[in-house]
């Protein structure tokens, strides 16, 4: 978990090249997008994921669990766009909510699991165990509302306690 923060902590102060014009402080906005994503395009898109589940499992209507998790895949395991990340870039843009940079890596590993779930809501529905399936669904639901209302990212904390110290050992040897 340190790791990330570490990492986001000296990209931030890297990045914020600040210079003092008219009394305002100007921030690079230009970032390395495969290694960084924008924090409120991410809880944008978690605030989207909550409403589409949650329709999902109101109507049981399978095929927004698949488009779902497709976006998730695009998200995980590409640099494109996926809808919903468009989408948010158009409600960012929109609204005029700033850029924040943080590390990709844990929000893409997020993805991953996010993308497990909605395909795992598939099945279940699917498979008529529609109990199971409102059960992901509520996990998925509210992994969405901590990380739009609260800024909370359980997948992050996954990925920081399992995945980086894995890499991590990897890169000392």
């Amino acid at each position: 978990m340190g790791l990330f923060f570490e990492l986001n902590l000296k990209y931030k102060l890297k990045m914020e090249r600040s210079t003092e014009e008219n009394g305002s402080k100007i921030v690079s906005n230009s970032f390395n997008s495969k290694m960084y994503v924008e924090e409120n395009m991410v809880r944008i898109v978690a605030a989207e994921v909550v409403v589409i589940t949650a329709v999902t499992l109101a109507t049981q209507y399978y095929v927004l669990a698949i488009l779902l998790g497709v976006d998730f895949a695009i998200r995980s395991f590409t640099y494109l766009p996926s809808p919903l990340a468009l989408a948010a870039k158009t409600i960012k843009a929109r609204f005029g909510i700033k850029s924040i940079p943080i590390f990709a890596a844990p929000k893409k590993f997020a993805a991953g699991i996010g993308a497990v779930f909605s395909f795992a809501i598939f099945i279940l529905f699917y498979l008529g165990l529609d109990v199971a399936a409102h059960a992901v669904g509520g996990i998925l639901i509210f992994c969405a509302v901590l990380e739009s209302g609260f800024k909370i990212c359980i997948g992050c904390y996954v990925y920081n306690w399992l995945v980086a110290p894995l890499k991590n050992s990897s890169f000392s040897k």
